[in-house]
């Protein structure tokens, strides 16, 4: 059975796309109606505007995933799992040992049940700028709104192309 992934075009060969779930919806560059293609913007896009050359963006990032992969991405040799950041801590089963040996901490893991509030983590916005005339290509990230605006301004991005796109629940 073919997963039921969900598309909407956004302009061109841009769509939103998701699987399963909104809370995993991408920019997707595609030339299949946006079953398949290149992830321009991870998830989580809440928000989308394009004129004939610009594509804006709003996204929460997903970090469920960047602490899932700081606890379980560094297998140590001795079988146990090297903590990058033991304030990740608080995301472990309350089952999980927790050790220190020669000034490293590690874990060994009964598994994890993130909250649902990392992804997407409404406490942080990034802003996306994607120029899609022809031959260019450029994609700008911004962490804040101010600087989002300032790289608008340069571009000559009129004021008037605003987000046109969007999911009030994962805003």
């Amino acid at each position: 059975m073919d997963d039921p992934i969900t598309t909407r075009k956004v302009t061109n060969d841009y769509y939103l796309n998701w699987v399963y779930d909104n809370s995993d919806q991408i920019l997707l560059r595609s030339s299949d109606d946006g079953k398949s293609g290149s992830i321009e913007i991870s998830e989580t896009v809440f928000a989308v505007g394009f004129n004939d050359n610009y594509i804006i963006a709003k996204q929460h990032p997903n970090l469920e995933k960047e602490i899932s992969e700081r606890l379980f991405g560094n297998f140590a040799t001795n079988g146990d799992y090297l903590l990058e950041n033991p304030s990740d801590t608080i995301y472990l089963s309350k089952d999980d040992r927790i050790y220190e040996q020669d000034g490293k901490w590690y874990h060994i893991s009964n598994g994890w049940n993130p909250p649902d509030s990392l992804k997407p983590y409404k406490k942080t916005t990034y802003y996306h700028i994607i120029d899609i005339r022809p031959k260019n290509g450029k994609k700008y990230k911004f962490n804040n709104k101010s600087e989002f605006w300032a790289k608008r301004e340069r571009l000559g991005i009129p004021k008037s192309l605003d987000f046109s796109i969007i999911d009030k629940d994962l805003e």
